[in-house]
């Protein structure tokens, strides 16, 4: 019993610790998209959006119909020189949020399974050299 207990107060005391960490790795941006995009498997209409990063979460929100996709990212090293902005890759004619470089670091998304698919089709169409380029979109503000 005493061990449990003792498990129980060093958890509470890891998430004490850890919680200032949480609320400090918060940063939100703007970004104005002009074309329709894929964030994980979901298609995300062109229009304003708000970019929440919490930790390893990347929250985006369009503002002005309201959806919203909530994804799971990885850290990267990056050196924007004080630019923000979103990096898209273009399969086909289908762009796919792939990163978002911030002042002060970076985070890199999964390859969707709608991405890989959209490569796997235009490798069979096309049997010659795939072509991915990078898009990126400026966005403003940051904490």
């Amino acid at each position: 019993m005493n061990r449990i207990k003792s498990l129980v107060f060093l958890f509470a005391a890891a998430i004490l610790q850890t919680a200032p960490n949480l609320a400090a790795q918060e940063q939100v941006f703007n970004a104005k998209v002009p074309f329709e995009f894929f964030a994980g498997d979901r298609t995300m209409p062109a229009g304003e959006y708000r970019v929440s990063r919490h930790n390893a979460f990347l929250a985006i929100a369009n503002r002005e119909d309201f959806s919203s996709v909530l994804i799971v990212a990885s850290g990267a090293n990056s050196s924007s020189n004080g630019q923000a902005h979103l990096i898209f890759d273009r399969v086909n004619d289908l762009l796919f949020l792939r990163g978002l470089v911030s002042p002060d670091d970076s985070l890199d998304l999964a390859v969707s399974r709608t991405e890989k698919k959209a490569t796997m089709d235009q490798r069979r169409l096309a049997k010659a050299n795939l072509t991915v380029a990078k898009t990126t979109v400026a966005i403003s503000g940051g904490q």
